[in-house]
């Protein structure tokens, strides 16, 4: 539970409204709108900002105003029924132009936005985070509250069940499933395109239309483990799978999560465009039923770049 996320305020007046405001708190110049931020990225180094705030950035980093995870929470009551919430959670501002996005980020950009992800992961990790989930909403109707391009972090204090359902069943098979699919699916019609390491794919149990996965075809389990070839290939994967969502669909809203663990997990990215409703078979039942098949999401998304 976590009230205070209601009281967050939004820059959408029209679904594809984006202008830039003396009003906007992520953009530059506007930092005292803020809270204080936890890293500041400059070209002449990263600082950590206790005091200041800092200007003249190209990547910045601060507490969620209205967070879901705090440091210090109060106990739930009762407090046999709940356990608190204890962890962090971060808004990443990859970008000071208020029109920009990872759709249409140079190389430069893409790589110093993988950058700060590991950054920031690698801080709550070593800090006893149980599990760290970075993510994405763009657009209001996935969620974003303000219209600037923005990540946003989650540090939890336990796995969650989502994952641990997941973790298990790898755990009971003789080889990494991920493994299995990547091999399989670069080959397959529902191959999207292939970025030196990574692949991008419409995944066969596609949840929403469209959605895709990027996955590596070698087997890393957080972002921790990547050279920087690989940060380039990966920024590099997430700007084409983004432009070619933005091209076919004219640039719909979406969410976009990075799913990783240090343990014997393998690093998978999934983007779903939020243009379909979830009602009440999917909430009854678990059980998504997706109008688009993944092979023909693939071959449109092929297509169009």
């Amino acid at each position: 539970m976590a009230k205070e996320r209601a009281r967050r305020p939004t820059d959408f007046i029209r679904a594809k409204e984006m202008r830039a405001s003396k009003e906007c708190p992520f953009c530059p110049g506007n930092e005292e709108m803020t809270p204080k931020a936890v890293a500041v990225y400059r070209d002449d180094g990263v600082f950590v900002d206790g005091e200041t705030r800092i200007r003249g950035w190209w990547a910045r980093c601060i507490p969620n105003m209205y967070p879901a995870m705090v440091p210090d929470p109060d106990a739930p009551t009762p407090e046999w029924m709940a356990m608190p919430a204890r962890g962090g959670h971060e808004v990443i501002i990859e970008s000071p132009d208020h029109e920009s996005s990872p759709a249409i980020f140079d190389d430069e950009k893409i790589i110093r936005m993988i950058r700060v992800y590991a950054d920031r992961y690698r801080y709550h990790t070593d800090r006893g985070s149980s599990y760290v989930s970075i993510f994405k909403n763009w657009g209001r109707e996935a969620g974003a509250s303000l219209s600037h391009t923005h990540t946003q972090l989650i540090a939890l204090p336990m796995i969650p069940p989502l994952l641990m359902r997941e973790v298990s069943a790898i755990s009971s098979m003789p080889s990494c499933p991920y493994c299995n699919i990547a091999e399989r699916e670069a080959s397959s019609e529902r191959l999207i395109f292939r970025e030196g390491v990574w692949i991008c794919i419409a995944p066969f149990y596609s949840q929403t239309p469209y959605e895709m996965w990027i996955l590596p075809c070698k087997h890393i389990s957080s972002i921790l483990e990547m050279s920087d070839s690989m940060r380039l290939e990966l920024g590099r994967s997430m700007k084409k799978a983004l432009q070619r969502l933005s091209v076919l669909l004219n640039d719909p809203p979406y969410n976009y999560m990075i799913f990783q663990m240090s343990s014997n997990y393998h690093l998978n990215i999934r983007i779903q465009p939020a243009i379909s409703k979830i009602a009440g078979f999917e909430k009854n039942t678990g059980i998504y039923i997706n109008p688009v098949s993944p092979e023909q999401a693939a071959s449109e998304l092929r297509s169009v770049l």
